[in-house]
């Protein structure tokens, strides 16, 4: 199976359309507008939806309420877990409180309750915050990421695991036996494919030419 992974598109559109490439399906793991209103978010998702149906989770940026849309190829996975194929993708959105005017703040605790009550256990996990110490640094130095999440993935091991939230710590890394992935913002032309073969993942970052 082959996915297109993005996160951080804030009202990216035309890179969103600039993506080139025959895909099963995106993982989109947040911050889809900028502090702006469902429809604007929703023409993001709509653009990626016409590269392949979309599984997502909303970030920060984006408002509460993107949580619950839904609409023929996009899907919110946020605290449900969805079949993909031979596997299953679900998530968390929003993230812990930042500096910032943050619209979807979330707790340690409302991600972990939102975590662990996915059924079943997804194979690709999607979460807008990365896990504590991995893919987490602030100017590449202050880690910010959740301890729920961290722990959530040592227990349950998924396949995959795609975050976003941290413009600056762009890359690949693993827990365990999982392959964690910050595609990079898609708004600056970064995103990332995944190859997965039955319990392998194979994770590549690329970034648009044009």
């Amino acid at each position: 199976m082959r996915l297109l992974l993005v996160a951080d598109v804030h009202d990216g559109v035309r890179q969103a359309r600039s993506i080139r490439g025959s895909y099963d399906a995106v993982i989109a793991a947040g911050d889809f507008t900028y502090r702006r209103r469902v429809e604007a978010a929703v023409e993001v998702l709509e653009a990626l939806a016409e590269i392949a149906p979309v599984y997502f989770v909303p970030g920060n940026t984006d408002p509460p309420e993107l949580a619950g849309f839904e609409k023929g190829a996009v899907r919110s996975v946020h605290g449900r877990a969805l079949p993909l194929g031979p596997y299953t993708v679900g998530g968390a959105g929003g993230s812990l409180p930042t500096p910032f005017d943050d619209l979807f703040r979330v707790s340690e605790e409302d991600l972990g309750v939102l975590l662990y009550s996915l059924s079943p256990s997804p194979h690709i996990l999607v979460v807008h915050n990365p896990p504590r110490g991995h893919l987490d640094k602030v100017g590449g130095v202050r880690p910010v990421g959740s301890l729920s999440v961290k722990r959530y993935i040592e227990e349950k091991q998924p396949i995959l695991s795609v975050h976003g939230h941290i413009h600056e710590d762009r890359g690949i890394d693993i827990i365990g036996d999982t392959v964690l992935v910050n595609p990079g913002p898609l708004k600056d032309g970064y995103y990332a494919e995944a190859e997965l073969d039955g319990a392998k993942a194979v994770v590549r970052l690329r970034r648009l030419t044009v």
